[in-house]
């Protein structure tokens, strides 16, 4: 193998690698670990809209929080380069009431809000 193309191999891994970072932590609603993340969370139910808090981010792999005031949902990622997708996720059940009854019409309704931004 000629050195030219050890040069050519070692700039296209560090070019995947790069790239790889640079989409596992901003926030795109395509072809980023967030996109992944908010199509995820978009399926999920909530007693308000989902706001992102925070994201830890590795190399290949994308740790996402959010929240919509009374549970958080965490999203992991797995990816390279543009292509993301979600590997698990959990999210605390906490229930939230109106008053303090144990009278279920006192509960919030929970429903589909969406994800902001």
């Amino acid at each position: 193998m000629s050195r030219k193309m050890k040069v050519g191999i070692l700039l296209s891994a560090a070019l995947v690698v790069l790239l790889s970072m640079f989409l596992g932590s901003i926030e795109t609603n395509r072809f980023s670990a967030y996109g992944a993340c908010r199509e995820f969370v978009l399926q999920t139910k909530g007693y308000a809209v989902w706001d992102h808090i925070h994201t830890t981010q590795m190399i290949f792999v994308s740790w996402m929080v959010f929240s919509d005031g009374y549970n958080d949902l965490t999203c992991q990622t797995v990816g390279v380069g543009p292509f993301w997708m979600v590997t698990s996720a959990t999210k605390t059940n906490v229930a939230c009431a109106t008053e303090l009854s144990s009278d279920p019409s006192s509960l919030c309704p929970e429903d589909y809000f969406g994800v902001s931004p």
